[in-house]
């Protein structure tokens, strides 16, 4: 029996992919069909391309004065080389190659060599079977990346540094529509513009398939944002920026027709509210899912209200909001000493919203009311976080009890709390039913630690975690954590003991 499970390649595979590498070194030496699947498994994914290169002949570490130092091959490449790098090339699904300076490098005749000897291989892709790449070494994205790209390819992610020749890179980028017909997900991180944008633009036109895009700020013109717009299945956009210190970025937008027909989820990085609110309704992605912005401006109550009404009128169905600011200064709260709950003014009519995520916002100064009607509005909230970072908390713990009924599938509830005056157990029905996570984010303790875990032991569901950041508070939230079980197990005794003496009705 135990011979049958220990040749069966299922359960083999899972052992050895939960293996160490060099415990499936050892693996591979028990017997052939040993040797298979732990090779698959140390073959499968690759952190560098020294390995593979090393299949291809014995390579020399050359060390000059002033120089990093690089590899190269000793002799030239014969035949009988190809038979072993065959032999571990097919393995090969993922490669995450980064150039993490002092690491040797590559000389280029190492690929030189490789291209010469592969003349007799024309046609042939190095790497049959390869479906992710991921490289952040420049010199090889520029120049050689071409001989490590397959058919099966459907996943790339490059990031160039600014030292990058861009008209390397723009005759690289060439090459993606016909070595990777079916790449699905396009990563390209660079601080330089391309300097032949419409040839860039005629790339992502001649793959059709993308499905997931990540560009950095200084790829994206107009013309390039309308080539993006009409990609038939792309359902993921992510614009992002490798120097924060640029500033905020402005989106090139045109009105189009039928403009991102399949975009389901929207992140940005250093965009501000007013260029999303322009592209949404501009573009008016009907489809949109997720929306995930990441601010480095001053964002005003007004550029939130504009945002979630844009968001409304343009994209009713979004499940999931997530806004973070870098920068939290609110002129409109210099102005005004007490501004109205920001929760208060915002349009909120998205009846399938599942998430919403407000990540250093202006001063929300919540209250029961705000929060009453921000849930009846959002009845299918799954996720709740108002992750204030300024002044002191405004809704008070025990306003918990009333929001529970207005909860019915919320799983995770963040908040700061004033804890101020706890006493006692909420009313019997105000429990969270299916509450799993209560984070109380930066509330300060400051009622005893036995009143506030007795509270929420009374709203909250007996599996449900209770968590806490502020760092200062930790030792005092430590044993209202700590306290819960025995709150709980003493509640499901108590429910206990009153359905055994409540009479049953025939």
């Amino acid at each position: 029996m135990s011979n049958r499970v220990l040749s069966n390649i299922d359960i083999l595979w899972r052992i050895f992919k939960n293996s160490h590498s060099s415990q499936n070194y050892y693996n591979a030496l028990v017997s052939k069909i040993w040797s298979n699947e732990a090779l698959g498994v140390l073959w499968r994914t690759l952190d560098s391309l020294l390995p593979l290169l090393r299949l291809l002949g014995p390579m020399t570490l050359v060390l000059k004065q002033d120089e990093l130092p690089y590899y190269k091959y000793e002799r030239l490449i014969r035949s009988d080389d190809w038979v072993v790098f065959w032999r571990y090339a097919s393995r090969v699904r993922k490669i995450e190659y980064h150039d993490m300076s002092p690491h040797p490098k590559f000389s280029d005749s190492v690929f030189m060599d490789i291209i010469i000897s592969s003349r007799t291989l024309s046609g042939v892709d190095l790497l049959p079977n390869l479906q992710r790449l991921s490289s952040d070494d420049t010199p090889l994205i520029q120049k050689w990346l071409p001989l490590f790209i397959s058919k099966s390819l459907s996943a790339l992610d490059l990031q160039a540094s600014a030292s990058a020749d861009m008209h390397l890179l723009s005759r690289t980028l060439l090459h993606l529509p016909h070595l990777c017909p079916n790449l699905r997900n396009l990563s390209l991180l660079t601080e330089i513009e391309l300097d032949d944008a419409p040839q860039f633009d005629a790339t992502l036109s001649s793959l059709p398939l993308l499905n997931e895009v990540k560009l950095s700020t200084s790829l994206l013109c107009l013309a390039t944002m309308n080539t993006l717009a009409h990609l038939p299945h792309l359902e993921s956009f992510t614009i992002t920026t490798i120097n924060m210190i640029d500033g905020e970025f402005t989106l090139p937008v045109m009105p189009l027709p039928e403009a991102f027909p399949s975009l389901r989820t929207f992140s940005s990085e250093t965009v501000g509210f007013c260029s999303i609110v322009t592209f949404l309704e501009t573009y008016k992605p009907r489809e949109l899912r997720t929306l995930d912005v990441y601010s480095i401006s001053t964002e005003s109550y007004a550029t939130y209200q504009s945002l979630f009404a844009a968001v409304t009128s343009t994209c009713p169905e979004v499940k999931n909001i997530r806004l973070q600011l870098l920068l939290v200064i609110d002129i409109e709260a210099i102005v005004v000493p007490s501004p109205p709950p920001l929760l208060s003014i915002i349009p909120f009519h998205l009846l399938d919203l599942t998430t919403l995520e407000l990540i250093c916002p202006p001063p929300l100064n919540l209250d029961v009311g705000c929060m009453k009607a921000l849930l009846a509005a959002l009845p299918s909230l799954v996720t709740l976080e108002l992750s204030e970072s300024t002044g002191p908390p405004t809704l008070p713990l025990s306003a918990l009890s009333e929001l529970a009924p207005l909860c019915p599938v919320m799983r995770s509830l963040s908040l700061s709390l004033d804890t101020k005056h706890i006493a006692g157990s909420a009313p019997p029905d105000a429990i969270f039913p299916c509450l799993e996570v209560l984070d109380v984010l930066s509330s300060p303790l400051e009622s005893p630690a036995r009143n506030v875990a007795m509270f929420l032991g009374s709203i909250l569901p007996p599996k449900c975690v209770v968590r806490h950041s502020h760092y200062g508070d930790q030792m005092k939230w430590g044993p209202v954590v700590d306290f819960l079980p025995l709150v709980f197990e003493l509640r499901l005794a108590k429910q206990a003991y009153i359905n055994a003496i409540t009479p049953r009705q025939e």
